[in-house]
């Protein structure tokens, strides 16, 4: 088994918590999404902040939301619809004040299906009732782009199963 395939095992078999640093919710990006006035029930945050959250990163600088029916329609209000630059998901860009939201109403379907399927595997904060991509999906996008950053993410998630393989 290659270090990306046991990165992916290692998080579909972790018992992860949905949310190890609450306080990172208190951050820029987080508090520019609670702005938006997006329905939680209607989102799932993707793309690394799924990381960030767990103390897997260090930091994020802006955040991906995938979005289905009334989201999707909030969305459309804040500003314009583009292509996104992987398959045939629709974005909106939404800057303030240093962070970036991109809004889009799909996240590589050939892999996850629908918005509908994401939320269903989402992980939910009890506190904030954000949802989170699940660490399984956020290793199989990841290992699907395979960019420099993304290897750095995977190589973060497997040494911290192992240092700590018991996580509360």
């Amino acid at each position: 088994m290659d270090a990306m395939d046991e990165a992916e095992a290692l998080a579909s078999s972790h018992p992860w918590p949905p949310v190890l640093l609450p306080v990172r919710l208190k951050t820029e990006p987080f508090r520019h999404l609670g702005s938006l006035g997006l329905p939680s029930e209607d989102f799932v945050v993707a793309g690394s902040a799924p990381l960030f959250i767990r103390g897997l990163r260090d930091r994020v600088t802006d955040l991906d939301i995938v979005v289905r029916g009334a989201g999707w329609r909030r969305a459309e209000v804040l500003g314009d619809v583009r292509r996104a630059p992987y398959e045939q998901v629709l974005a909106v860009n939404v800057a303030e004040a240093g962070s970036r939201i991109e809004i889009l109403d799909g996240w590589f379907p050939h892999m996850f299906g629908s918005v509908d399927q994401l939320i269903a595997r989402a992980e939910v904060d009890d506190d904030s009732g954000l949802r989170f991509l699940s660490l399984a999906d956020t290793v199989r996008w990841k290992r699907h782009l395979d960019r420099q950053k993304d290897r750095e993410d995977l190589r973060r998630i497997e040494a911290a199963a192992y240092r700590d393989p018991v996580r509360p």
